[in-house]
């Protein structure tokens, strides 16, 4: 197999299609085959059910292989590159060729052909790895792998993302969004009608949160930013959702975060205000951001 080849695939399989109705679950394939292709007279035995392969025959007797071990994460964050390898053993008596192919499926998906899996000659007795390097999904889901010439299955769970404060995060569509640090304060100033100085504190005691977000348009069109009422702050068992229209506006706090439609690269930041327990710290909190897609959902978390 030619490294180079290999890793640029897999750098392309790792990647979402954003257009379209695929349910490819986040990796950029055709999904158009599905079991048929599983099926299909194309050089694979998809149908075999045993855990061992047979290779070439010779004259000195036959290669036989065996899946020896599947190397991949149980659970990894979207966005987050990882490797899955796979292991074989020539368990046969002759040397012989393997080729075959990586399948994946997700509950929504049926089997799919994403990769081909050469691991070249082995000789009886020796091992062979096939590595895939740079795969990264941009959905939350459930990523069931398998090789066509074996029974063994693999499983991965991608959950949301998680970032500390001040990082950015890119959406499958290209919306750029960070949120940062909070600002925990028991009261803020505010100008009454007379334009005199006062100080406002939460109605059930308590303490404010200010969060500042930040989201940029990089899309390519005009498109929906997120709203100020999708990002939620959560706090061990509880969620306090946010608000920007205060009764009295904070004097030094600029403007409220405002999401709509903006057009291609423009950018639009400002505060959030919680209501949360007096006794919260920034490392008790996180902002959580969520969005459900044709293509499935993602979700970030900021946090310390």
């Amino acid at each position: 197999m030619n490294r180079r080849n290999l890793l640029r695939n897999i750098t392309l399989i790792g990647s979402v299609a954003i257009a379209g109705c695929s349910s490819d679950g986040g990796r950029d394939q055709d999904t158009s085959s599905g079991n048929e292709q599983s099926e299909s007279d194309d050089g694979q035995s998809g149908d075999q059910t045993g855990e061992e392969s047979s290779g070439e025959d010779n004259q000195e007797g036959s290669a036989s292989f065996e899946l020896e071990e599947w190397s991949v994460p149980s659970e990894v964050e979207i966005n987050e590159a990882f490797t899955q390898s796979v292991t074989v053993t020539n368990t046969g008596d002759a040397a012989g060729e393997l080729s075959t192919e990586l399948y994946q499926r997700t509950p929504e998906s049926d089997w799919t052909s994403v990769e081909d899996a050469d691991f070249g000659t082995i000789e009886p007795g020796e091992t062979a790895t096939v590595s895939y390097e740079g795969i990264s999904y941009r959905y939350v889901n459930r990523y069931e792998f398998r090789l066509a010439d074996f029974e063994q299955t693999a499983v991965l769970q991608t959950v949301s993302a998680k970032l500390e404060w001040g990082t950015e995060f890119t959406t499958p569509n290209g919306y750029v969004i960070r949120v940062d640090k909070p600002e925990f304060q028991a009261t803020y100033t505010y100008e009454d009608y007379s334009g005199a100085s006062d100080e406002a504190r939460p109605e059930d005691g308590g303490q404010w949160a200010f969060v500042n977000v930040y989201v940029k348009n990089e899309t390519g069109q005009t498109a929906f930013s997120p709203l100020a009422s999708d990002f939620a702050l959560i706090y061990g068992n509880s969620q306090a959702d946010g608000e920007t229209l205060l009764l009295d506006e904070p004097a030094e706090k600029g403007e409220p975060f405002n999401g709509g439609e903006l057009q291609p690269n423009v950018e639009r930041e400002g505060w959030i205000a919680y209501e949360v327990p007096s006794e919260l710290s920034v490392e008790d909190v996180r902002i959580a951001w969520s969005q459900t897609t044709i293509n499935g959902p993602v979700s970030v978390n900021w946090e310390s």
